[in-house]
């Protein structure tokens, strides 16, 4: 059945890609954060050193900067590896198959938990 179409490469070849988009695209999110920071700090430097005091949407962008986000990034990133996990605990032998149960599981709630940060931050705004 399943077991017999999915082989082991496949399943860490799964994990991997899956960890991979997801350190690629917070790096991303990190990038781009940071160069409208940079940004902001030039708007400002020019607006001083031209004797003028700075737009304040400026000051208002730095500062929303540096506030925290709904950890959505998280919830499918860790969706994403307990997904891959329960896949492998599904296809490892009977007696080799509890530490993939341990990681999936852990994983799963992880993601759970990123999830209801995600919503309650949501619902605060």
């Amino acid at each position: 059945m399943l077991s017999e179409s999915i082989e082991d490469w496949m399943v860490a070849l799964f994990i991997f890609g899956a960890i991979t988009v997801g350190m690629l695209g917070a790096g991303w999110a990190q990038w781009l954060e940071h160069k409208q920071r940079s940004q902001a700090m030039e708007v400002i430097k020019a607006a001083l050193d031209a004797g003028k005091e700075p737009p304040a949407i400026v000051y208002e962008q730095i500062n929303k900067a540096g506030k925290s986000k709904p950890p959505w990034s998280e919830v499918v990133v860790f969706s994403a590896l307990s997904f891959g996990f329960w896949i492998a605990y599904s296809q490892a032998p009977a007696g080799e198959n509890t530490s993939y149960l341990v990681i999936a599981a852990t994983m799963t709630v992880t993601a759970l938990g990123c999830l209801a940060l995600a919503i309650m931050r949501r619902r605060r705004r």
